[in-house]
């Protein structure tokens, strides 16, 4: 290290004889991620780089522009390309690619085929009467092309508008003018045209337009957007912060150390000249070389690494599935269906079919085909994508009113199955603006978290601000506000969203003058105007020093000459220590004692251990001479004191007390330990958005673990998350409950599988570390959701399954990274949305549960009908399973895809990532329903004869029509009242008694039907056209008038949907799992499927490639599994879906070799230690 110290101050020769551009972009890109004065220096420092870069630091580029094309070539623009824009038709194409719409498509085809075959290809029917029966077959291939024209076009249009508001959303970006030196001189361009090499004027209020170095001027700069971290960050001059590096390098032995690095105790952090794009500067001016623009930039970085297609939602899959299933089923029954009556077809033919023509045996079999293909088409859910997507638009539409602007349609959904929620810290759970807490004025203790303290029941909680001003003495209050207001370099700001800019510290100061104290009458910088003749001496903040401080001009009373006070401002434990007198509330100035002093040490104590950031406000009066300095304070500068002897070490001071009452100050104070008076300590936080604890507590209740992740040091983080309710009493004892990032970052994939499931709070965190976060929570099954407004979250807001952004204060980096923009900054709207996105789930498996009771019927009628029928026909016509299966599930979609949230909705566990979309409870039902509808159904269809002509009657071919509308009609009006009964949720999941599982909230069908009015409107409309329909349906719909005892008989057998729903609800879960196992009742559908045939058939095509497959355990029985030996204890109340993963991924690890297994645990146990 020592030869490198030499080497890193001599400055490497091959430097200075560098060609032009003789970096590479991605040399230059090392300097920033993370932030390194090591890199920096390995490469010869800043006049190194700006020989390599063909540019000059103080004047910057050559103006004649020779050589900006091959800079653009080299290192590319300060703009990053333009993302592509989607069609209305590239919109609509990519909904077609949607699996369960492929299926409908190929559906649709084929039934329009066979549709207009038999419409246009067959010889004409004719009824009983003599009438010819209409040509409507093509009717259903048509009816499912217009539900997939719908729903295309709903979702296509959806899209697009979304992609519209993003554009002009986009448009908006500000194409402002900054100021760079080029040939010496100043040029305003435009930040697009700002090239590498270039040196760009920064100061106050400019947000760094490049990544670029500091080499002139000091400022602080916030970069909270993009690390997370509330602390400014001090820059220094590229120069300085090299000399500083070297030094402390030669100081420690050539031990590494960087910016970034905790210093050792006492000692200052390393020196920072490195501006990343995005950051704000808040306080002082310079100028930077530019070494990163464009994609090569932090910025530009982020924003690309948000451009990839997002994966399928947990709920999509399950739909696929779902689909897949349905569909492959119901090819299965159709292949059985074909099988059956093609042998009747067949053993026919020697019989009844033995007179027919060659063409009417093919029609006989033709009819044979379509059947069989029926059975397919009733079985796809062809409504189920429109009630998703019906679903999706209402939930949008309301939480679009309620705060939520949604810019990708299926995040909603996505929220329903959410389990974990990832939040910044800074401006997402707090508001990103430093605030007064905390306090004591004089000696009256204040207390502004009101909010906080009375949601953890203090009793006697402190006076606010407001309140102790109007109690404690004028003058003290008063030196307080000038101190504040004359001692700072912050401003007021032109928005009320920003009241103040500047250090945030300062601003906290201006906030608690006007909030707390009232002493702000006028704008700030007319009270600064007035006061700026009294001032004669300033002496700047400097962090090395710790405390900033004034000096003015004090008018005399009485006639009296006038005097000068001293006013101090800094770290609290160095100003009071330099303090020897206090100011109590009532005005008079007493000692500082031993009592006294410890007292107040404890405070700052106790302010500390909340993770406030304390400071003192003092001041010092000099009387007794005209001129200052006083004799003795002299400093270097003329007319000004020497900062280190302002605190009264090495002078006499007479104390008039004007202002101030003492009984026990000496007149005269001679060499005292410390010549300042302490008129307040304050304790300075960013303090919590209002409701954020109320929303956290309701996330926890739903089952929705929320995590904190910051750039803020460990202590804050950790007293943060306490307050906001992330962290409780229990889960803090926990080592695991809250780390650093470094130590997080030091863990292997296994540890962070083990640890995660117990961290509440990640701190010190980089962005990687959030996006190695999401990516573990997903390997573990959560479905994850992020919040934030930094440029810092938006890698981690894309790779979650939601990202919300803030809408107010989010960066255009998060609000593009997001599927929700928070438009209130609101993180209670969360909340909101997790109702919503659980109400679309319920919505959803709600008309699941009620489409497959009407497949699973009309599949197994049409089934049953048609093979017991001697021409194979089934009891449903084409257009009666028209009104069945299309209008009746578009209409359903839209009644039970319109629920509000309910008052219960939080009450209930999340769907998780791969719980089953269809529960045990829904199966109940589903089977229970299914299974009363087809003993109805065909006790109507093969004895409806004998019913209602007699049981010896030889009905005639009106009266079997008669009948098998009956059929039909009871079949409506079973689907009618079941559609009340499917409109709510068994809402007794987990009661195993069945005296707990009777109760109105789980067995009333009505409650809060009125709230729905769509509902009612629906019910009302299907009903109408039922009875429509029996009535002059006629001949388009294979409709024989009903008589009385007929209708009777179909509204009654609808009605039993009612008491049989409530026998179900009332059925245990456990019941109906003890009778039909889970493992059971997959092992029947693997065999369904020809599982066991369709493994033999790839373990013999393994066998033959040579390939066996081995069983894990057997081809690496002796190799060690890091994760037991690992030995982490767990947390007893650990997620049950753990395990598996746990398991699946010892089984994986297995598979590695005894060597890498042993170097995982080596490097694990040494990473646990670091932890």
């Amino acid at each position: 290290m020592g030869k490198q110290l030499a080497d890193l101050e001599a400055h490497p020769a091959h430097v200075a004889g560098a060609d032009r551009f003789t970096m590479s972009a991605e040399q230059l890109e090392s300097f920033y991620d993370p932030k390194s004065m090591k890199k920096l220096m390995e490469v010869g420092g800043i006049e190194a780089i700006a020989k390599h870069l063909a540019s000059n630091l103080a004047s910057g580029l050559d103006a004649s522009g020779e050589d900006f094309e091959a800079r653009r070539s080299k290192y590319g623009t300060n703009m990053l390309p333009s993302k592509p824009s989607k069609s209305f038709l590239a919109l609509c194409w990519e909904q077609l690619h949607d699996q369960v719409l492929i299926i409908l498509s190929v559906a649709a085809v084929v039934s329009l085929a066979l549709g207009l075959y038999e419409t246009f290809g067959q010889p004409t029917v004719y009824d009983a009467e003599g009438k010819a029966e209409p040509k409507v077959e093509w009717v259903e291939g048509v009816a499912i092309i217009v539900a997939i024209a719908i729903v295309v076009l709903v979702s296509a249009v959806n899209d697009y508008n979304k992609e519209r508001q993003f554009a002009k959303l986009n448009a908006k970006k500000e194409d402002r003018q900054i100021v760079v030196f080029r040939s010496g001189q100043k040029h305003f361009i435009s930040i697009n045209d700002l090239l590498v090499g270039d040196v760009v004027a920064v100061e106050t209020g400019d947000v760094v337009p490049a990544d670029s170095i500091l080499v002139k001027g000091e400022c602080e700069c916030d970069e909270s957007s993009l690390t997370g971290e509330t602390n400014t960050v001090r820059k220094t001059r590229a120069g300085e912060a090299e000399r500083d590096f070297v030094g402390r390098c030669q100081a420690a032995g050539g031990a590494p150390v960087d910016i970034g690095d905790r210093p050792a105790p006492g000692a200052a952090k390393v020196q920072d000249p490195v501006l990343i794009s995005g950051s704000k500067l808040l306080s002082g001016q310079g100028r930077a070389l530019v070494t990163a623009v464009g994609v090569h930039s932090m910025h530009g970085k982020i924003m690309m690494s948000l451009r990839h297609e997002s994966e399928e939602t947990p709920l999509q899959k399950r739909l696929t599935n779902l689909a897949n299933g349905i569909s492959k089923y119901g090819f299965m029954v159709a292949v059985v269906l074909f099988v059956v009556l093609f042998i009747k077809f067949l053993a026919a033919l020697g019989g009844s079919y033995k007179d027919l023509s060659s063409a009417e045996k093919g029609t006989k079999f033709l009819n044979i085909v379509i059947t069989a293909i029926t059975i397919v088409v009733v079985a796809i859910p062809e409504g189920l994508p429109l009630a998703v997507t019906l679903a999706l638009a209402f939930a949008t539409t309301r939480m679009t009113k309620d705060g939520n602007l949604v810019r990708v349609l299926k995040s909603c959904e996505t929220m329903g199955s959410a389990t974990a929620v990832c939040s910044d810290k800074t401006g997402t759970l707090t508001e990103n603006r430093m605030k007064v807490v905390r306090g004591v004025l004089g000696t009256t203790e204040f207390d502004d978290r009101g909010e906080e303290n009375g949601k953890k029941g203090v009793e006697n909680s402190p006076i606010t601000s407001k309140q102790a001003a109007a109690e404690v003495c004028k003058a003290v209050v008063d030196s307080v506000s000038e101190n504040a207001l004359l001692n700072s370099t912050a401003f007021e700001g032109e928005s009320a969203e920003e009241p103040f800019v500047g250090s945030k510290t300062e601003c906290a100061l201006l906030q608690l003058c006007r909030d707390g104290l009232g002493t702000i009458d006028a704008s700030i910088q007319a009270i600064r105007d007035r006061a700026d003749a009294r001032v004669v001496q300033v002496v700047p903040f400097e962090s090395s020093r710790k405390w900033g401080g004034l000096v003015v001009r004090m008018p005399g009373s009485g006639g009296a000459e006038s005097w000068y006070r001293l006013y101090v401002k800094g770290a609290s434990e160095l100003v009071v220590s330099r303090c020897g007198y206090r100011a109590e509330s009532g005005g008079r100035v007493v000692r500082l004692d031993g009592v006294a002093r410890r007292a107040v040490g404890e405070r700052i104590a106790e302010y500390a251990g909340e993770a406030l950031r304390t400071l003192a406000l003092a001041h010092r009066d000099f009387r007794g001479g005209a001129r200052w300095p006083p004799a003795g304070l002299a400093g270097h500068s003329p007319g000004e004191a020497d900062p280190e002897k302002l605190f009264g070490d090495e002078v006499g001071e007479k104390r008039q007390n004007d202002g101030f009452q003492s009984n026990d100050v000496p007149s005269i104070v001679i060499n005292d330990t410390g010549g300042l008076v302490l008129d307040a300590l304050v304790g300075i936080q960013d303090p919590l958005r209002p409701g954020v604890a109320d929303a956290i507590a309701q996330c926890e209740r739903a089952g929705v673990r929320v995590r904190m992740v910051t750039g803020d040091n460990v202590l804050t983080a950790r007293a943060i998350s306490q307050r906001c309710g992330i962290l409780d009493e229990c889960s803090a004892r926990d080592q695991y409950s809250c780390m650093e990032g470094p130590a997080f970052r030091a863990l292997s994939a296994p540890e962070r599988l083990k640890v995660v499931p117990r961290l509440h709070v990640l701190a010190r965190s980089s962005p990687e570390d959030k996006r190695v976060l999401v990516e573990t929570l997903k390997q573990l099954g959560e479905v994850v959701a992020v919040t934030g407004d930094g440029t810092n979250d938006a890698p981690a807001l894309k790779l979650a399954d939601v990202g919300f952004s803030m809408g107010v204060s989010g960066t255009e980096v998060a609000r593009e990274a997001s599927d929700i923009i928070l438009m209130t900054d609101d993180f209670a709207s969360i909340v909101d949305a997790i109702k919503w996105g659980r109400t679309v789930s319920t919505s959803i498996r709600k008309f699941v549960q009620f489409q497959l009771t009407v497949n699973i019927t009309a599949c197994v009628l049409t089934f049953v009908s048609a093979v017991a029928s001697s021409d194979g026909s089934s009891v449903l016509t084409a257009v009666q399973l028209l009104w069945v299966n299309l209008i009746m599930d578009t209409l359903a979609a839209l009644a039970l895809a319109t629920d509000k949230p309910d008052a219960d909705v939080l009450n209930r566990p999340p769907m998780g990532r791969h719980a089953a979309l269809i529960s045990t409870s829904m199966w109940k039902m589903i089977l229970g329903q299914s299974a009363m509808q087809l003993t109805v159904t065909m006790i109507l269809h093969f004895a409806g004869d004998a019913l209602f002509f007699g049981s010896n009657a030889h009905p005639s071919s009106h009266q079997r029509k008669q009948v098998d509308s009956l059929t039909f009609n009871t079949f409506v009006w079973l689907q009618v009242f079941k559609l009340f009964v499917t409109r709510k949720l068994d809402e007794g999941d987990g009661l195993t008694r069945v005296r707990e599982r009777i109760s109105r909230r789980n067995l009333d069908f009505f409650q809060n039907l009125f709230r729905n009015g769509y509902f009612i409107a629906i019910e009302l409309l299907i009903s109408g056209f039922q009875v429509l329909i029996m009535f002059v349906g006629g001949a388009a719909f294979s409709i024989a008038r009903q008589t009385a005892p007929m209708w009777a008989t179909a509204l009654l057998c609808g009605l039993i949907s009612f008491p049989l729903g409530w026998i179900v609800r009332i059925v245990p879960d456990v019941w109906v799992e003890a009778v039909f196992p889970t493992a059971a009742f997959r092992r029947v559908l693997d065999w369904a499927e020809f599982g066991p045939l369709r493994r033999a058939v790839g373990r013999l095509r393994a066998a033959r490639r040579g390939n066996a497959a081995k069983h894990p355990s057997e081809a690496h029985s002796g190799s060690s599994d890091p994760i037991k030996l690992l030995d982490i204890p767990q947390n007893s109340k650990k997620r049950t879906s753990f395990s598996s993963h746990t398991t699946s991924l010892s089984a994986a690890t297995n598979a590695s070799s005894s060597a890498t297994s042993d170097t995982l645990v080596k490097s694990s146990a040494s990473s646990l230690e670091k932890v």
